[in-house]
């Protein structure tokens, strides 16, 4: 390929792989959404089961604090996930970027 100038290589990290990832984490976090839910259903579902009061209390105190839990987590999925896809975008504006000035060095149009 005479003439064209390629840079990007030497990254250290892949913006298609930062992006992969950002889905990645996505899908975990819609797998964990569901896992959660049916965890803290199935509390709910002891709870009122239990026929036992101090029981269905303890039992419904745990539905209400792994539903908690598990938003946080969540919120933390998301913000990886996020992060990861900005990152790639970020890399690959750099990438290009860094093109367009090495190009302009040689007297190329990129």
């Amino acid at each position: 390929m005479k003439g064209l100038v390629r840079v990007g290589k030497g990254f250290s990290v892949s913006a298609v792989k930062l992006q992969a990832g950002g889905h990645d984490v996505s899908e975990l976090s819609d797998r964990c959404l569901l896992i959660a839910q049916d965890a803290v259903e199935a509390l709910a579902g002891m709870a009122g089961a239990s026929g036992h009061a101090g029981l269905a209390s303890v039992l419904t105190s745990a539905a209400g604090q792994g539903a908690r839990t598990f938003w946080a987590m969540g919120t933390a999925y998301q913000h990886v996930s996020t992060s990861l896809v900005t990152a790639a975008e970020n890399y690959s504006n750099a990438e290009r970027s860094i093109a367009g000035r090495a190009a302009a060095i040689f007297g190329e149009r990129w």
